[in-house]
């Protein structure tokens, strides 16, 4: 009887100790330790494409570390970024965009931090949904049409949709050695 008290007892403590550390996570908390997955909604005609996306708190801040991998044979140098924060009910409750530099090399990919300004609280049943709304490259510039509408469905789980892509030369950042 007492070895089986003690095959009980290790269990026991690890219930326990799951639960001492199991906590309800506040609007606007997200602890330094944890961090929260974005999904993505890849466009197959840009020529990036962000793998892995995740949102931390680093000193106070929120990040977003992901992975930038490049399709093309341009240099890329920077992204124009949307994320949707979306409620348990299906509600947009914020919509972030904003640039990065990215110097990701032609046919690479790079580890990136990008640094999203988000206001307002967070919940802790948030969904966070990332799209590539433009992509600079020293040749060329792509830019997504209705980059915001393709997103949107996305969330409510219509991934088909898919957006059109223009092309522009860049004329001014391929001088830039």
């Amino acid at each position: 009887m007492t070895r089986a008290r003690f095959r009980v007892l290790p269990a026991l403590i690890g219930v326990a100790a799951l639960l001492a550390s199991s906590r309800i996570v506040a609007p606007q908390e997200l602890p330094a330790a944890q961090s929260t997955k974005i999904l993505f909604s890849d466009v197959l005609d840009l020529p990036a494409r962000i793998d892995e996306p995740k949102l931390e708190r680093n000193d106070g801040r929120l990040v977003l570390n992901c992975a930038v991998a490049n399709r093309s044979s341009d240099q890329l140098l920077g992204l124009r970024l949307i994320l949707l924060v979306v409620e348990s009910s299906g509600k947009v409750r914020n919509r972030i965009t904003w640039n990065e530099v990215s110097g990701v090399a032609a046919y690479s990919i790079k580890s990136l931090e990008f640094h999203p300004v988000i206001k307002g609280e967070l919940d802790s049943t948030d969904r966070f949904f990332l799209a590539i709304d433009e992509v600079v490259g020293r040749e060329t510039i792509w830019r997504v049409v209705e980059s915001e509408k393709a997103l949107r469905a996305y969330t409510r789980g219509l991934p088909g949709v898919n957006p059109v892509v223009r092309t522009v030369a860049n004329k001014f950042d391929g001088r830039i050695d």
